[in-house]
């Protein structure tokens, strides 16, 4: 057992060249992560669970603005934030997206720009705040999760009271809707599961968090996320005690049945949602604009009719999408760094953060097949099955070195 974990959250990141962030700004950067998290699950958002005002302003007031004046202040900072792994690919992907705006027909493209810049922010501000710091790592994961499991039992609460109309749980603001509050529980439970606490007490709070969260993704009835969490959780324990895989399996597949089983005919009266249509008339659109696409935050409808009596405005699917917005060289560049992102989390799969990375990477990769198909998007769940791995990863050490503090 690991010893205690309590250095305080100003702890120096020692990761970088150049003179360490202040721990005021690393603090402020650190509480700007939770906000963005604690504004997903409870504050109001617009239309399509777009992020409402109050949202879109405290996480520039504690995140944004901060990371930007810090990049701006300390240029030695932000260049070699750029310089780290998946960077200078990542930023390829972005200028090609801004490039894409000069021929897309996006209502706001400086809507879209915007949105790309919170994204880099995003990552930069991240790096700042936890670095290669494992208890602040820890810490970010695990209050962030607790956010979630909040979040999940107020949701539940307000179901039981009020259901909805198709019986399926969703949350608040930009999860008011059933896959995206499955892909944020499953996201949670990954966030906390490669950890070890050393107190009794933390170890049943992990374990109560986390079937919280488990009871709410299985009341959202999202058949994606579940699955894509089963796979996830399996490699994680494949990887973690290999020699105890088999058994493990059998209880897992043991666990699977005993909830799929209940609520098979749920799952089986949706059938397959549409999807092999969308991705028939998603390849269609493609292959207008193979090589452009139509451009970041391109306005183009699919003719397939969906639920809510309407034809569908995106594809359900990461890929595809960029496909028909970023065309071929989007979708190259995503994969390069997308596949870097798998590599480099399991060249550090014997550290808990790499883990983390690596179960996000498992199970976004499969739920970005089915839901979640915005890349380049406002915060939403996406952000943390997508950036918030990536963001993680450029703290990792390299396979030969160790982390700071504790593993």
């Amino acid at each position: 057992m690991t010893p205690d974990l309590k250095p305080p959250l100003s702890t120096v990141d020692l990761s970088s060249p150049g003179e360490p962030t202040a721990p005021r700004w690393r603090n402020l950067l650190f509480v700007g992560l939770l906000v963005v998290i604690a504004g997903m699950s409870f504050l109001p958002a617009g239309p399509s669970f777009n992020p409402g005002k109050p949202f879109q302003y405290l996480a520039a007031l504690t995140l944004y603005l901060p990371a930007l004046i810090i990049a701006i202040a300390r240029p030695s900072r932000f260049l070699d934030f750029v310089r780290r792994p998946l960077m200078p690919v990542l930023l390829l992907l972005f200028a090609w997206a801004l490039l894409s705006l000069s021929w897309s027909n996006a209502k706001r493209p400086h809507d879209e720009f915007l949105r790309l810049l919170t994204v880099c922010l995003f990552l930069f501000g991240c790096t700042l705040a936890v670095g290669r710091d494992v208890v602040r790592q820890r810490a970010l994961l695990a209050f962030g999760a607790g956010i979630l499991a909040v979040s999940a039992v107020a949701a539940m609460v307000h179901f039981a009271i009020k259901p909805t109309v198709d019986n399926r749980l969703v949350g608040f603001g930009v999860m008011a809707n059933a896959n995206l509050f499955g892909a944020a529980m499953a996201a949670g439970i990954l966030w906390l599961w490669p950890w070890r606490w050393e107190t009794r007490n933390r170890r049943l709070l992990k374990w109560l968090a986390m079937g919280v969260m488990a009871t709410a993704l299985i009341l959202t009835f999202s058949r994606g996320a579940m699955l894509a969490l089963a796979f996830s959780l399996f490699v994680l324990l494949v990887v973690r005690h290999r020699d105890r895989a088999p058994q493990r399996l059998l209880l897992l597949i043991a666990v699977g049945l005993g909830i799929a089983i209940p609520a098979y005919p749920e799952l089986a009266e949706r059938g397959l949602s549409l999807r092999p249509q969308l991705f028939a008339h998603a390849m269609e659109l493609f292959q207008q604009h193979p090589w452009l696409g139509l451009g970041l935050g391109a306005d183009f409808t699919l003719p397939v009719i969906g639920g809510n009596g309407q034809y569908q405005v995106h594809t359900h699917n990461l890929f595809t999408q960029l496909a028909v917005e970023l065309g071929i060289p989007g979708v190259l560049l995503w994969s390069a760094v997308w596949l870097g992102l798998g590599w480099r989390a399991w060249q550090r799969r014997d550290v808990a953060t790499g883990r983390v990375v690596l179960g996000l990477w498992l199970f976004a990769t499969v739920t970005v097949q089915f839901d979640l198909p915005h890349l380049i998007d406002s915060p939403r769940p996406g952000w943390l099955i997508l950036w918030l791995p990536l963001a993680l990863s450029l703290s990792l050490p390299s396979s030969g070195s160790k982390p700071s503090g504790p593993a």
